[in-house]
């Protein structure tokens, strides 16, 4: 259904369709969808020539766009492995004049840095913030769900740096990596109804940070 509120998004760039590599649609394993928009160069003016887009997306409450260069892209896959695996692997074309987003390769070693900070980030950041406020389940809820579509990702790369094909599904790659790393990932998916459950979720991320320290690639 968000996907289907990208389809007009094309006539909002016709003045920079030209210098457009490609325009894709990205829907993550927690359901965000977002526009990323590759460019050969930046567009002239850019912060006036893509009023247009911003105006779109904002007129429809959509998610900011991603907006590269193919330079940036290509001299950002060892700082970002993790976003643009996210991205590649579940992304469909609305312009396509160049797929920069189907060649890409990743350096297993750069992916498993990435995921042990990214775990290490979110385990610290969500542990404090429920210190702050455990005692109301709803803000509880949504530091764990903010904090659990962060660490989906990671999923992605420890089946990437296994050589096994990525899911389509969250549901589906919980269940492969749980079976790849010997941990039961189910408090990445199950409902929070409270503490017990936040707690649960923290003590996965260390399972799985152990895992990822552990991986000898």
């Amino acid at each position: 259904m968000k996907a289907k509120m990208y389809e007009e998004l094309p006539f909002s760039l016709k003045d920079v369709q030209d210098q457009l590599l490609q325009l894709a649609i990205h829907t993550s394993y927690s359901r965000d969808v977002r526009a990323v928009l590759i460019f050969e160069d930046d567009p002239p003016n850019i912060f006036e020539t893509l009023q247009p887009l911003v105006q779109y997306v904002r007129k429809r409450r959509l998610i900011p766009p991603w907006i590269f260069t193919r330079k940036f892209v290509e001299e950002s896959l060892d700082a970002y492995p993790l976003e643009f695996l996210d991205i590649c692997t579940a992304y469909e074309n609305l312009i396509c004049n160049s797929n920069i987003l189907k060649g890409l390769r990743f350096d297993k070693i750069d992916l498993r840095l990435q995921m042990e900070r990214e775990l290490r980030s979110k385990w610290l950041l969500t542990r404090q913030a429920l210190l702050d406020n455990p005692y109301k389940p709803a803000s509880v809820r949504n530091t764990v769900i903010v904090s659990r579509a962060a660490v989906y990702p990671v999923l992605k790369g420890m089946l990437h740096v296994h050589d096994q094909p990525v899911p389509a599904t969250l549901e589906e790659a919980v269940k492969q990596a749980s079976n790849l790393c010997k941990i039961d990932l189910s408090p990445l998916t199950e409902l929070i109804s409270g503490m017990p459950q936040a707690i649960s979720y923290l003590n996965t991320l260390q399972k799985m940070i152990q895992y990822v320290q552990s991986l000898k690639l």
